[in-house]
């Protein structure tokens, strides 16, 4: 009986853990974007190391370069940013 209650404790401790250590996506993150409108969506969208990592994602998928520009862009506001900026303008020019 002791044994469950101290592997349950390890595995609830463990568990709380890893999840202290995964960021958070909050779209209040973005919210100053969509607020300040279309020339700060523009400006985030013409920033160059983004659209680099962007290319990076989309051309070389699920492959280590592809995973590590993903990384870096979901890791900084400015890539939650500009994904942000990115989605608003595709759904302004489809609908």
């Amino acid at each position: 009986m002791n044994r469950i209650i101290i592997t349950a404790v390890a595995i609830t401790l463990s568990t709380s853990v890893i999840a202290g250590n995964i960021p958070s996506y909050n779209s209040n993150d973005t919210m100053h974007v969509k607020m300040q409108g279309d020339t700060s969506k523009e400006s985030v969208l013409n920033n160059e190391e983004m659209q680099r990592l962007h290319k990076e994602m989309t051309l070389f998928g699920m492959s280590e370069v592809g995973m590590e520009a993903r990384r870096k862009m979901i890791g900084t506001e400015n890539g939650r940013a500009y994904h942000s900026s990115l989605r608003a303008k595709q759904k302004n020019t489809a609908g």
